[in-house]
């Protein structure tokens, strides 16, 4: 699932190379919205390549990845040729799940699909009430995840029964953490709700202050969560009271990566941050050539994050710039850095393989 577990601290493994070689891209289509006269003057009617949030998800040498273009694409994650391809109604935002061979996710078609990871097959799609940029989240055959409908859900995985369902202000585009009994979650109204998994009942609300697109992070008893205000928050998990806050220069919808007593986040003014998990203390920040969508990964003591200038960077744990690696559009997306290689999808249509020139599988 999305930052691979339902926590949201899986931020990475294996080698990180310092010298990226390009092993393939994979090509996806493109939607368009809108009217005819629309798409004449406005780019933003063209849907490309993989959006924000999408992450890859990887079950042995599979990858498979949703891309704008209304297809949920299952590659060979060594060569990056096609195994299977499911065509949904419109494009697909979120990082898709795997689960007991099956794969989850939502779409801009208000459908809540799970396929087969064999063959691609339709299992079972169930109607939202609006679009899915949430991943979903898998416990025990209970599904978590949120909607622009301004609900957060709880499936069955089996048939995509709903067993709850809880109204919230605004649209909940964050995906949801879950602990023990709870849940946690934002929405585009500026709160950040804790809810009961048992019946979806609302145990508490911590008002951010505007839009909450961060997938919150769970880390023992301590939430870490930001805002479209460029606010990060460190809260207390039982009660939603703040520890630290942190007032980034740009809106912040990323998810934070933890390691080692360190958060790494980006923002809208380009910057990555690297703050002391405990107190919010700035360590470093660097600024990079645009705004920051994509969700930092961590791992051999390097950060790799795309920018809305369409570059891949990385970064030392001190933040020094080691590399970085060209696309042509925006990169909003969040990559996957597991193996010795790095997967991240571009709007230029593509999603890329990097890594060393000699190759680490494992």
């Amino acid at each position: 699932m999305f930052r691979g577990n339902q926590y949201h601290t899986f931020c990475g493994s294996g080698k990180v190379t310092r010298a990226p070689v390009l092993f393939w891209k994979f090509e996806t289509g493109y939607i368009l919205e809108g009217t005819k006269e629309k798409r004449g003057v406005d780019p933003k009617a063209v849907w490309r390549g993989i959006a924000w949030s999408g992450q890859p998800a990887i079950w042995g040498d599979t990858l498979i990845i949703g891309s704008s273009d209304s297809y949920l694409y299952c590659l060979n994650k060594n060569t990056g040729t096609i195994i299977w391809k499911y065509k949904c109604g419109h494009s697909i935002k979120c990082s898709p799940t795997i689960y007991k061979r099956k794969v989850y996710f939502g779409s801009r078609d208000n459908h809540l699909h799970c396929v087969d990871l064999a063959d691609g097959s339709l299992v079972w799609k169930t109607l939202i009430g609006n679009d899915m940029d949430s991943s979903p989240c898998i416990i025990n055959d209970t599904i978590y995840v949120g909607g622009e409908d301004h609900y957060i859900y709880c499936f069955t995985a089996d048939r995509g029964k709903v067993i709850w369902k809880t109204k919230v202000a605004g649209s909940v585009e964050s995906s949801v953490a879950v602990i023990d009994s709870v849940l946690y979650a934002g929405s585009s109204r500026g709160y950040l709700y804790c809810l009961s998994r048992v019946n979806g009942s609302v145990l508490w609300q911590f008002k951010t202050g505007s839009d909450t697109d961060v997938s919150p992070v769970v880390m023992g008893d301590t939430l870490y969560v930001g805002c479209e205000a460029g606010v990060f928050y460190c809260l207390d998990r039982h009660t939603g009271s703040v520890y630290w806050k942190y007032k980034a220069k740009g809106r912040v919808i990323t998810t934070p990566a933890l390691t080692n007593g360190r958060v790494y986040l980006g923002s809208g003014d380009g910057r990555i941050y690297c703050l002391t998990a405990d107190s919010g203390k700035v360590i470093w920040k660097f600024r990079t050539d645009g705004g920051i969508w994509s969700s930092p990964c961590v791992s051999d003591s390097a950060i790799v994050v795309g920018s809305r200038s369409g570059k891949l960077y990385c970064l030392s744990i001190d933040g020094d710039l080691l590399w970085s690696f060209p696309t042509g559009a925006n990169i909003n997306a969040t990559p996957l850095v597991v193996g010795g290689r790095i997967y991240c999808g571009s709007h230029d249509g593509f999603l890329y393989c990097l890594g060393d020139s000699v190759t680490v599988d494992r």
